[in-house]
């Protein structure tokens, strides 16, 4: 309007049949698409806007209102005989946008803030925990090693008494008291050993079957918050969705992780009283505080998409496993 002044109706919006006319038509709008999805591209990915799609929808809503409230305007100036004020309006227009832009941007920001603020306290938390435990048992051992001279001459006593039997159901008792610290290496990351030791042990006291098939790793890939948060989580879910089955059917949690020619491969597999719902190809939990629970496997996604790895839940035959490609 601006340019072409009283031209503006004739030339462009109420004449505009000619080739050259309509390509520049088109061009201008193919011209924002395409800068549009530029942006939400490199800005955003598959998770983030799944995330947040309710709160991008509304800031769409937002748009297309403003832009037909302006189009109203156009309308008027062109049949109602106002003055053609181009760029006044067009001013004003930019001006709403940015304005709901920056708005639900400075929204977005701060939401993401507080998810990686939780994230952070979700990891400190689950490292001290498991670092705590570990220590618990440590003490536990070094308090049994102590008493180690005491329990020498217990067994003398049973030697000159001749009570093998005795000496059999003592040696048991002290068996007992001991936890197994033993370090074992499954992937040559101490963490991740640490925790899948630790897991399997959770498990196998609440009678479940953890059978882990994994292979030294030269170089894990993952730093230590982000190695609790992956396995951490995923076997959390895993043991949980196990525990809630009959005592009388067989529970399980099947750990696999392979390292072949540059590529890390990890698959958690456990039993399911049912297939779990499936919702954006992402399973629903089932516990009542779905907001919590959905932000651990948020957590495994996000960790996912910072590596460029692909994630893949399936479900068949009262089993459930999560796959994992790096």
């Amino acid at each position: 309007m601006t340019v072409l002044r009283n031209e503006f109706e004739n030339i462009v919006y109420v004449y505009a049949n000619s080739f050259m006319e309509s390509m520049l038509f088109i061009c201008a709008r193919l011209i924002i698409a395409v800068c549009i999805c530029l942006v939400v591209k490199q800005r955003f990915n598959e998770s983030y806007i799944r995330e947040y799609q309710r709160l991008l929808l509304v800031i769409m809503i937002i748009m297309c209102l403003v832009l037909r409230r302006y189009q109203i305007e156009i309308v008027r100036m062109m049949y109602e005989g106002r003055a053609q004020e181009g760029g006044t309006t067009g001013l004003s227009l930019m001006g709403v946008v940015l304005i709901t832009l920056f708005t639900g941007i400075v929204y977005l920001k701060n939401k993401t803030l507080e998810k990686e603020k939780e994230l952070l306290i979700m990891r400190d938390t689950m490292v001290t925990q498991k670092y705590t435990e570990l220590e618990k048992a440590m003490e536990k051992n070094r308090q049994l090693s102590h008493d180690l001279k005491n329990h020498i001459l217990v067994l003398k006593h049973f030697k000159m008494e001749e009570d093998y039997e005795g000496i059999d159901k003592y040696i048991e008792e002290i068996e007992q008291n001991f936890f197994d610290i033993k370090r074992r290496v499954w992937t040559g990351s101490q963490i991740a050993d640490m925790i899948l030791e630790q897991k399997r042990t959770l498990a196998e006291q609440e009678g479940i079957t953890f059978t882990i098939q994994a292979v030294p790793i030269a170089k894990w890939m993952f730093d230590d918050s982000e190695t609790c948060s992956l396995l951490g989580n995923l076997l959390d879910n895993a043991i949980e969705a196990s525990r809630r089955i009959d005592d009388n059917v067989e529970k399980w949690v099947s750990v696999k992780i392979e390292n072949q020619k540059q590529l890390l491969f990890i698959k958690i597999e456990n039993s399911v009283s049912e297939i779990p719902v499936m919702k954006d190809k992402r399973p629903i939990s089932v516990k009542q505080d779905k907001i919590r629970h959905g932000y651990g496997l948020k957590s495994v996604e996000r960790i996912v998409n910072k590596y460029e790895g692909m994630i893949t839940y399936k479900g068949k035959d009262r089993a459930f496993q999560v796959k994992l490609l790096f």
